[in-house]
This record gives structure tokens, C-alpha cells and sequence, in this order.
């Protein structure tokens, strides 16, 4: 079943509509609260880079390169391509004696650009470790180094590196392996299909060192205390991730995903959530998120007037006139079953 979750106003009348799911689950797999279909499945998309930054940590990469927090956060994100970004990246590359010829991300406008609202010029020239994946695959250069695997082929599926980060997901997501679809993500690594459901669960999982093995829970423990210590690295300056998680009361894990994903782990409560807007419509995701977040009382008024443009944003024309408005509108249901 799919749900109608937020609507775009030109005046006062609807024009458009964003259909969505999310699902709320606790560390013990309980469904808490829903809307729309928890079993739906799609790709996770960025929101599997702290689950990869965990392989890099559980190897015991990280400590052999003598990773930082800071470090750590970075892998774990998807950066805006800001000198602070690129500085931390780098320092991950010259621990592992490599350089950013070996990163094999791609080259994207950074992501501070459009945050800020700037428009690159025509003769502007960007690098690989500007693009938001940069620390997830310096990351994965790690393991390669660590273990002695090759590094021209990292990211091929088959490759021992992807294959441990498929277990590592297939693991905290609670989903077996040979359900998982295998794509292709924007910056060429290997991307996991699953229900949004398994994906709440493990951020549930993730955020919860009770629910799991002591030597798992240490390790979990690193991967998300460092987003939490450095949410700047986790995004950056203006975007969504990052200012919830530096504006909001309580402590969360936040990390978005393309095509219109949003997970969080709720690290007081135990929780995991995973939302999802059908069509991809990144412009639809945050109100959505963060009308969930309202709803189940984690935002307060306060906070919501910090957010407001993420929860509910205006729309200009070309003349910069406003016309209408982003509104997300639904009500959250509560769960009713184990999942």
C-alpha cells in the first residue's frame, strides 16, 4: 500500500503529490510505528556507509592506520567536497600510502555548491576527493591495504573487500545474504538492495550495544560515536543530515541516501527508522523526515522552527516571487507487528 505523504502547493491549491514509506523499529526487531509498506525494497544507497565504515573499524584496519574519529566520520559520510572534507580524506590516503589517483568515485560538482546556493563557473575545475564518496572509498582502499588484496579492482562485487562490506550489511540489517541485490552506485561501488525494514533494523541494531555480541558492539559503538563527535563530517554545512543532528535535543545517527532515502538511529531510545519517498523526489524526503520526527515527538517547537526549511519550504519563480509551498501531510501509524 502505498501512501500520499507530501504535497506541493502552488497558492492554495495542490499541484503535485510524493507517495512514501517509512517504518520505526526497536533493537529487538519490534515494529513501532509505520506508513505505507515496511517490506518495500530499494537500494540503500549512501545510507550503507556507516555499516561499510564498520568493516574498515571490525578489520581492524582502522587501528593499524591509526584512524581519528574525525576519520572514521568522514568514511562513514557522504561530504560536501569543503576544504575540510578534502583535507581529512587526504590525510586517510597518506596513511594508507596512496593518493587520490586511486580513488575511483568519479568527479561531481560538490555537494557545498548547492547547499550554499552557488553556481559553479563555466571554466571551474573539480577534484576526486570532492566527491561525496571520496572517504567511503578511502575507506576501502584501507581494507585493501590492510589485507593485502589488489587495489585496481576494489570495487567489483566479487572483490574479497565488497564481499566482507555484503556480509557486514547482510549481518546488522538481519537479512540474508543471498536475498541482497547487488547494483551499481553513482560513484561505482557496489550498492545492497533491501526492505526498508531491515535497513531500520539495523540502524536499531546499529545504535543498540546491548542487542548485540560485545565485540560487535564496540566496534558499532566507534563507527557511530564518531558521526556523532563530528556531524560536519558526515555531511556538512547547510545539509539536512548534519543539522539535525547537530540541532536536535536528542542524540541521533542521521544519513541520507540518494534517490530520496533517509535512515536514523535513535541512540537513547534504540531505535531504528527508515524512510523513503517512492518516486525519488529528493525535494520531498526532508519534509517528510522531519514531519516523522515531529510526529513522534523528537522535535520540539524550538527545534522545528531550526529546521523550517527542511520541514516545510517555499517555492519561488523565476522572478523570485513566492508561489507555494513543500508541505508534508499524513499521520503516522503504530506498529502491529514483529516486522
Amino acid at each position: 500500500m502505498v501512501e500520499n505523504v507530501v504535497n506541493i502547493y502552488r497558492g492554495e491549491a495542490i499541484e503535485s503529490v510524493h507517495s512514501g514509506h517509512f517504518v520505526a523499529v526497536n533493537a529487538e526487531g519490534r515494529v513501532l510505528y509505520k506508513l505505507g509498506e515496511p517490506q518495500t525494497i530499494t537500494y540503500l544507497r549512501s545510507c550503507a556507509k556507516p555499516f561499510q565504515a564498520i568493516a574498515v573499524v571490525e578489520s581492524g584496519a582502522a587501528h593499524r592506520f591509526k584512524f581519528t574519529s574525525e576519520e572514521i566520520a568522514i568514511i562513514a559520510g557522504s561530504h560536501s567536497g569543503e576544504p575540510e572534507h578534502v583535507e581529512v580524506v587526504s590525510r586517510i590516503l597518506e596513511k594508507i600510502g596512496l593518493g587520490p589517483q586511486h580513488l575511483k568515485c568519479g568527479i561531481h560538482v560538490p555537494h557545498y555548491f548547492q547547499a550554499r546556493g552557488i553556481i559553479p563557473t563555466a571554466d571551474q575545475q573539480f577534484t576526486v576527493l570532492q566527491h561525496n564518496c571520496s572517504g567511503k572509498h578511502a575507506g576501502m582502499l584501507a581494507l585493501c591495504v590492510f589485507k593485502d588484496q589488489p587495489i585496481d579492482d576494489y570495487l567489483n562485487p566479487r572483490h574479497p573487500v565488497q564481499q566482507l562490506i555484503t556480509e557486514t550489511i547482510a549481518y546488522i540489517c538481519d537479512y540474508p545474504i543471498e536475498k541482497i541485490t547487488i547494483g551499481v552506485d553513482g560513484c561505482s561501488a557496489p550498492v545492497h538492495a533491501l526492505p526498508l525494514y531491515n535497513m531500520a533494523y539495523g540502524f536499531a541494531r546499529f545504535v543498540s550495544p546491548h542487542s548485540i555480541p560485545r565485540t560487535k558492539s564496540k566496534v558499532y559503538s566507534t563507527v557511530y560515536q564518531a558521526m556523532l563527535d563530528h556531524p560536519r563530517m558526515v555531511a556538512g554545512e547547510k545539509r539536512y543530515d548534519t543539522e539535525l543532528m547537530q540541532k536536535c535535543r536528542e542524540k541521533l545517527i542521521v544519513k541520507g541516501g540518494a534517490e530520496a532515502l533517509n535512515c536514523i538511529g535513535f541512540i537513547e531510545r534504540g531505535w531504528g527508522l527508515a524512510a523513503k519517498i517512492s518516486d525519488g523526489a529528493t525535494r520531498a524526503i526532508y519534509p517528510f523526515s522531519v514531519e516523522i520526527l515531529r510526529q513522534l515527538g523528537v522535535i520540539t517547537t524550538g527545534e522545528l522552527e531550526k529546521l523550517a526549511e527542511f520541514h516545510q519550504k517555499a517555492l519561488y519563480n523565476w522572478s523570485n516571487k513566492e508561489v507555494g509551498h513543500i508541505k508534508a501531510e499524513f499521520e503516522i501509524k503504530k506498529g502491529d507487528s514483529p516486522g
